[in-house]
């Protein structure tokens, strides 16, 4: 439907440009050329002054990505938060968290492991890691004195200096404990 239209006005525009530029007096017209007749040249101007005014450039975004260095608006990642669906109050759960920096440089983060459920803290270290490389810290939450129910256990590192995305720096998952 849309290219019809095109060809309607593309059509249009050159029958009405052939009576302009084309005056039949027998001599030669400055404007008598073939491609000149038909639009074609309007239309090219057309096309390239729109080009020019808004710049070559697909998009604004794909413009601003350009200029931003990409390893600088990364840093480091929670790649993966790891418990058991479902354990036993009083027993003891490994909580296996895999880190990683997304830089080519060396950066230290500190990586906090808790439970918002309880406010209790399972676990807080300083982690260096080397560029483009990632690493896995367990710790062990005691679940004595719990009660039966469902429990939230969350992962947050602290961004790297000049990080733009820090979405994946926090993480959490739900434990279900049973008796």
């Amino acid at each position: 439907m849309m290219k019809d239209a095109r060809r309607g006005f593309v059509r249009a525009l050159s029958d009405g440009l052939d009576g302009v530029f084309n005056n039949n007096d027998g001599g030669g017209s400055f404007m008598k050329m073939e491609y000149l007749r038909k639009g074609r040249v309007l239309l090219m101007l057309l096309v390239v002054s729109f080009l020019a005014s808004n710049g070559f450039s697909v998009s604004h975004a794909a413009e601003k990505m350009k200029k931003e260095d990409p390893a600088k608006a990364k840093g480091v990642t929670i790649v993966a938060l790891d418990v058991p669906m479902r354990a036993t109050v009083g027993k003891k759960v490994n909580v296996e968290i895999v880190i990683g920096n997304e830089r080519a440089e060396k950066v230290t983060t500190i990586l906090t492991v808790t439970c918002p459920t309880t406010k209790q803290q399972i676990g807080r270290e300083a982690e260096t890691l080397d560029g483009f490389t990632s690493q896995k810290i367990v710790y062990t939450w005691n679940t004595e004195g719990q009660k039966e129910g469902c429990y939230i256990i969350k992962a947050e590192l602290t961004s790297a200096p000049d990080e733009t995305y820090t979405e994946d720096n926090v993480r959490q998952v739900d434990i279900l404990l049973v008796k």
